[in-house]
């Protein structure tokens, strides 16, 4: 009995030892069995390429440009009859000559001469100077904002020079018939009497209120 207890425990020892030793064969076995994963390698992206933009030269070069000369002398704007007719204004400088003082009715003043057969109205804004052109005499209707003036020449001349001028009853004016002749500054009545004739010239220069004034200019107009 003295043995018999320790060899049952050392018995029961053995046979445990036994088993683990057993079970971690089996455990190994196993392990060996199952192959190893194959690492996937990780795929590492390429550099994006640089665009790199090359610049043209640029030429060396200086570009210069040349001006349009200007013209020195003074251009004036002559009436012109049609595309292909050329119009020769040969109305001289005017040369201020003072005439006596018209009678004045309200702020319109009327104008009379008995050595050219004639009178017209004309506002009080404006001054009256008479003198003389190579066709004739001119009577000028001074106004800094356009002048006004009415040339009387001999029957066969004219003050100006138009070879398409041609009379109609488009505009009546002291009961003739008139050639009448617009621009974009000035307006010009051509009419004739038995012995005389008369152009009526309004540089108006585009403006509304001087446009309505040399129309009722024409207009008062009257032969003697």
């Amino acid at each position: 009995m003295k043995f018999l207890i320790p060899s049952i425990i050392l018995l029961i020892l053995s046979g445990l030892g036994i088993f683990f030793i057993f079970k971690i064969n089996n455990s190994t076995q196993i392990n060996n069995s199952i192959p190893s994963p194959t690492p996937v390698p990780t795929q590492i992206p390429t550099q994006i390429p640089t665009i790199t933009i090359t610049p043209t030269a640029t030429s060396t070069a200086k570009i210069t440009t040349t001006p349009i000369a200007t013209p020195t002398s003074k251009i004036t704007i002559t009436p012109t009859a049609s595309p292909t007719a050329k119009i020769k204004n040969t109305t001289p400088t005017i040369t201020p000559k003072l005439t006596p003082i018209p009678t004045v009715v309200s702020n319109i003043l009327n104008f009379k001469t008995t050595d050219d057969s004639f009178s017209i109205d004309y506002s009080s804004s404006r001054k009256l100077y008479q003198d003389t052109e190579s066709s004739g005499n001119r009577y000028t209707f001074y106004n800094s904002a356009g002048n006004f003036a009415v040339h009387v020449a001999k029957s066969g001349t004219w003050a100006w020079t138009n070879p398409d001028r041609n009379f109609s009853q488009n505009l009546i004016v002291s009961g003739q018939n008139t050639y009448r002749y617009d621009i974009s500054t000035q307006t010009i009545v051509d009419l004739q009497s038995s012995t005389k004739n008369y152009t009526i010239q309004c540089v108006h220069n585009g403006k509304e209120s001087l446009k309505t004034e040399c129309e009722k200019f024409i207009d008062s107009f009257q032969l003697l």
